[in-house]
């Protein structure tokens, strides 16, 4: 599916991409409505997916928690 659309910036807010409807309705379309998404930056491309439980929390403030968690998963949180 392809499909051409326009982004908006805000001065205070960020910016808006609005996603067509038929991208929205398309069998392949793996979100949601209230999803959370995590966009990624790369080779003049946007990728929103849906991030792993992990990416979602702040390690730095939960530092115990973090030295419990296995080592590929610590791994991973590196990477990014």
């Amino acid at each position: 599916m392809v499909a051409v659309t326009r982004i908006k910036f805000f001065e205070k807010s960020g910016a808006r991409l609005n996603i067509p409807a038929s991208v929205v309705r398309s069998p392949g379309f793996p979100f949601e409505d209230d999803d959370l998404v995590k966009i990624e930056i790369g080779n003049d491309s946007l990728i929103i997916e849906k991030p792993e439980w992990w990416e979602m929390l702040d390690w730095n403030e939960m530092r115990n928690a973090y030295n419990a968690l296995p080592d590929e998963i610590k791994e991973k949180i590196a990477e990014h």
